[in-house]
């Protein structure tokens, strides 16, 4: 095959709410070098978010927050135990987000920032990407409730023991792809 191609035949804004989508016609080059015939589809266009590991080295103990989650809603509980995160706002770079979150979510400031990775979310229906960051925190005064108010954010603190951390890992008790993610990355990249 030569050059992959996608050719953008129709685009229509079907909600552009707190999540837009939007309906595509597209046509896209076939493995056998052909192009498809068109196709539709709808993509939830939510942007780009930022999440990340918070970890204190002195007391080796790992930072997460536990919040409401709508798309949980029909699981074992709609409220998950996740890393910070928060979505990308227009001009920042991504290791601003990581800072910004960290404080909001978890009244943490970072003083050391590391990249680990960036992945699809839902590729087969959304174009929102996650970019995960490890941080290294002093803790002892991380606690409490946090988020932002106006965003109707309602952030608990969950601090656990890096011990505590690899066996909620392995407990099947993790349902966000972010955080399996970054804590496949510690115990391989950082222990």
């Amino acid at each position: 095959m030569s050059a992959k191609q996608v050719v953008i035949r129709k685009k229509e804004a079907l909600t552009d709410g707190f999540l837009t989508v939007n309906r595509i016609t597209l046509e896209h080059t076939l493995f056998s070098g052909e192009m498809s015939e068109p196709i539709v589809r709808e993509v939830m266009e939510r942007g780009h978010s930022v999440a990340v590991l918070l970890h204190d080295p002195a007391k080796d103990e790992i930072v997460l927050v536990e919040q409401f989650r709508i798309g949980a809603l029909n699981g074992p509980s709609a409220w998950l135990t996740e890393l910070v995160a928060g979505v990308v706002e227009a001009g920042e770079n991504l290791e601003e987000v990581a800072r910004r979150e960290a404080l909001e979510e978890s009244g943490a400031q970072v003083h050391k920032l590391e990249y680990i990775t960036q992945y699809y979310c839902s590729a087969g229906g959304s174009t929102e990407t996650t970019a995960i960051f490890y941080a290294q925190i002093d803790a002892s005064q991380v606690e409490g409730i946090h988020g932002v108010k106006s965003e109707h954010e309602d952030i608990r603190v969950v601090k656990i023991a890096v011990e505590a951390f690899k066996a909620l890992l392995n407990s099947q008790q993790i349902h966000t792809a972010s955080l399996m993610i970054a804590g496949l990355w510690f115990f391989n990249a950082k222990r």
